[in-house]
């Protein structure tokens, strides 16, 4: 039950990373046509703050430091009642001129050592990145598209979480608040009644002959296709001026009807904690190494005996090198 448990979490934190479109939402400027600016602000559709990306968040407000949280627990009855506790912590730096830093880790319950993440700078016209706790090494074939992608799946976990509620997250105007000495919006979430009526939709049947999935996948989907939304609390603070989300707190949980009694809680906290000249530049790490991605090997020896110049290709059995070279 605990590895059940484990892949609930686990597909509710990443649900939004294999969508295709969310996915081509966030590729590089470099790989992307040049989109008109989106609309400003609407206060009477509060959700749209949540689907802005860092780069339009840096265009609207400027350089900022940004922070999330992210807590879930699965927990199950019964004789062998199990629950896993599943945590990721997010940091953003984000300057006005596109450069950025970002670091998510994520401590998956397994107990210690089973921890990891990933650290990406972007600064320079170069990507520096390093799984944790490893070096940085320069990626310079990325030219910003993956350490994008990266920290915009960072900085939009909220609207990560929002999109597994759908229609049921209900957002209503709460009144006016001040964070960081700018106006906000105070946004309440919670919890919409379901539409007299209206069943959920039944879960997609596969085409015939398609292989049944192992039990973790079933699982999986079991979660993404049948999951419940059944408790909602939070507020989001957009700023007044922008509609750059400042401050976004959700406690919410879902159930899953294929598997009675399974509950998976979520405590969310994102937050714009630094704006403008309190903001530091994004600079490049030191020590970063050079990209080697290739394996060790027979050309790695030759290189170290001597015998070979980096970027050469050896002469191949019975087709020996240029005389003329």
């Amino acid at each position: 039950m605990r590895r059940a448990s484990l892949a609930l979490c686990l597909v509710a934190l990443a649900c939004s990373r294999s969508d295709p479109e969310a996915r081509a939402r966030v590729l590089g400027r470099e790989d992307r046509p040049r989109e008109p600016a989106p609309a400003a602000f609407d206060p009477e559709h509060p959700e749209a703050a949540l689907a802005l990306d860092a780069d339009e968040a840096a265009r609207r407000l400027g350089a900022f430091d940004w922070t999330a949280a992210a807590d879930w627990t699965v927990a199950a009855p019964g004789e062998e009642a199990r629950q896993v506790h599943v945590t990721e912590h997010h940091q953003l730096r984000q300057s006005a001129t596109g450069e950025f830093e970002v670091r998510a880790e994520i401590d998956p319950g397994l107990g210690p050592g089973s921890s990891g993440g990933k650290h990406v700078i972007w600064t320079g016209g170069t990507t520096y990145a390093r799984a944790l706790p490893a070096a940085f090494r320069e990626r310079p074939t990325d030219r910003g598209r993956d350490a994008r992608r990266f920290r915009d799946e960072s900085f939009r976990l909220a609207a990560t979480v929002a999109a597994l509620y759908g229609p049921a997250l209900r957002l209503e105007p709460a009144g006016e608040a001040r964070l960081l000495g700018r106006a906000a919006r105070r946004y309440r979430l919670s919890l919409a009644p379901p539409a007299p009526g209206v069943e959920p939709p039944a879960p997609p049947t596969p085409p015939a002959g398609t292989p049944a999935p192992d039990p973790d996948t079933a699982r999986r989907l079991a979660f993404l296709q049948g999951r419940v939304p059944v408790a909602a609390d939070g507020e989001l603070l957009a700023d007044a001026e922008t509609g750059v989300p400042l401050r976004v707190r959700l406690s919410g949980a879902f159930e899953v009807p294929s598997a009675p009694g399974v509950k998976a809680r979520l405590e969310l906290l994102a937050e714009v904690k630094a704006l403008g000249a309190a903001v530091g530049p994004v600079t490049a790490p030191a020590g970063a190494l050079p990209d080697e991605r290739k394996p060790a090997g027979p050309s790695t020896a030759l290189e170290a005996a001597g015998l070979k110049k980096r970027g050469e290709e050896p002469a191949r059995p019975g087709e020996p090198a240029d005389e003329g070279e």
